[in-house]
């Protein structure tokens, strides 16, 4: 699954993360890049706004334990 996200998408899911763990509102998610989250289950809409899934957070905590090894 994660071989098909790329670093931006990866980027903006931290966003998301961010804005949800600071219980801020969610920033504003390029369509192109919700739409590809959405179809992984690592986002979802809510409230007119894309929300990081569990899903989600468990990509990003794979992809940095990758990243981690890669240095």
């Amino acid at each position: 699954m994660d071989s098909d996200l790329t670093a931006e998408d990866f980027d903006w899911l931290r966003k998301l993360r961010d804005a949800a763990d600071a219980k801020r509102d969610p920033p504003s998610v390029p369509m192109n890049i919700a739409a590809k989250l959405g179809a992984f289950g690592l986002a979802k809409p809510k409230a007119g706004a894309f929300t990081i899934t569990s899903k989600g957070r468990d990509a990003l905590l794979d992809q940095d334990m990758r990243d981690a090894e890669d240095r």
